[in-house]
């Protein structure tokens, strides 16, 4: 466990668990959660024994957004400033080479939603919320919020999200492939770990490197796709954990890879 306050940080078993852990704000992104939220992933980051990544809050938010008081106080360059520290937050969690996870365990408002969405995968617990009310106070979806959303939901279904500022259940969410799987408020954090660990113990290579083919494949055509699929198959046949999986097949076993 971390040194860190307003962010909690623990590795079990190659899994990093960042905890937002401002409870009394609904672990709205404060400076210091920023702050040691992107101390606590680029440890993460940089560790490589860490094949997963999680990420939750405590008490009954995973995160409530930015914080709305303020932002009428701010000059235009202390809110470009803010928007770039939060933003930060959105692109490292995109960029990762590892796989990411969300365990929304209650609110997700505004940029704690966008968070949400730069994960890779989403899970819920049965009273998590995903909130799009930025319009019902003059302003747009932010940090990336505009990518995520109609990936997921086509455009036309993000149009009408955004522009009525709906506040989704974690039924909805999952009704619209937002969110993977829901689950009991005290059952959330085991379940995921449980995915996290199953995703830990799999051919980590394989699991970034597709990872990278999806996340590129909206900008790309059928052939660029399968250009970059022959080329990543190419390279992951020379691993030690293909050579692995191949004797572990025809030995009947399960296999034991090592992320080389």
């Amino acid at each position: 466990m971390s040194n860190f306050q307003s962010v909690l940080f623990e590795i079990q078993n190659g899994i990093a668990i960042i905890t937002l852990n401002e409870p009394n704000s609904l672990n709205a992104l404060s400076k210091s959660i920023k702050e040691q939220f992107l101390d606590s992933f680029s440890l993460a980051e940089n560790n490589p024994e860490v094949k997963v990544i999680v990420i939750t809050g405590t008490g009954k938010a995973f995160s409530a957004g930015g914080d709305i008081k303020g932002m009428s106080e701010r000059t235009v360059i202390e809110s470009v400033e803010t928007m770039q520290n939060t933003t930060q937050i959105i692109t490292t969690i995109a960029n990762s080479k590892k796989i990411t996870i969300s365990a929304v365990n209650g609110y997700a408002m505004g940029a704690g939603f966008s968070l949400a969405l730069a994960t890779d995968l989403i899970y819920a617990n049965t009273q998590a919320k995903f909130g799009l009310s930025f319009t019902k106070i003059g302003l747009v979806p932010d940090c990336g919020l505009h990518h995520f959303l109609p990936r997921i939901v086509g455009p036309w279904k993000a149009k009408e999200l955004i522009l009525r500022a709906q506040v989704l259940t974690a039924e909805e969410a999952k009704s619209y492939l937002i969110v993977n799987e829901i689950y009991e408020p005290d059952t959330l954090l085991e379940n995921v770990l449980e995915i996290a660990a199953e995703l830990s113990n799999s051919a980590s290579q394989a699991l970034t490197l597709s990872k990278s083919i999806i996340n590129q494949a909206e900008n790309a055509d059928l052939s660029g796709i399968i250009h970059y699929e022959n080329l990543t198959q190419s390279i992951l046949q020379q691993t030690a954990d293909y050579k692995e999986g191949v004797s572990a097949f025809k030995e009947k076993r399960a296999s034991n890879f090592i992320g080389k």
